[in-house]
């Protein structure tokens, strides 16, 4: 045996953890969401650290965030979340 022997070509791939998002069903790396969490009986956008029941949205699709998408996963609570989530994206100048 060669102590020399490069670990590269044994080793696995980094484990990329995939969700999807509740709106459009779109698979993608868990990176690429926005993370929502039920906290007492109420959905919220959240960030940092979370633990609980959650559910995935599309970061970067704000089509993802209108209020007939959410009302499958949030029910009544899809208008209140699609507003915060359009209040916290800037929106371009006209």
């Amino acid at each position: 045996m060669n102590a020399a022997t490069p670990a590269s070509p044994t080793q696995r791939p980094k484990h990329i953890p995939e969700r999807t998002c509740v709106a459009c069903r779109v698979k993608r790396p868990q990176g690429e969401f926005l993370r929502l969490t039920r906290v007492e009986g109420q959905w919220q956008v959240t960030a940092g650290v979370r633990s609980g029941r959650g559910a995935y949205l599309c970061a970067d699709s704000p089509a993802c965030w209108a209020e007939k998408k959410l009302r499958r996963a949030f029910g009544a609570q899809a208008v209140s979340l699609s507003a915060e989530l359009h209040a916290r994206v800037p929106h371009p100048e006209s």
